[in-house]
């Protein structure tokens, strides 16, 4: 598990990575839903900013809230 001072979440990287359609990329297929439980980190957005934690917040909220 990765904190924001000790982690680093990569980005995609177009020059070493295969161009996977969105769906079909890591940091989405890692942040599934399992029952009751939702994904929410800067991994989960699959960029290493606050904001991108902030916006996988909501949108784990926002999962747990439609189920």
């Amino acid at each position: 598990m990765n904190r924001w001072p000790h982690g680093y979440a990569p980005e995609y990287n177009p020059l070493f990575e295969p161009d996977l359609p969105e769906p079909q990329r890591p940091y989405v297929l890692g942040r599934a839903p399992f029952g009751r439980i939702s994904i929410a980190n800067s991994d989960a957005g699959g960029e290493a900013y606050t904001d991108s934690a902030i916006n996988q917040g909501h949108r784990a909220v926002m999962e747990l809230l439609r189920s």
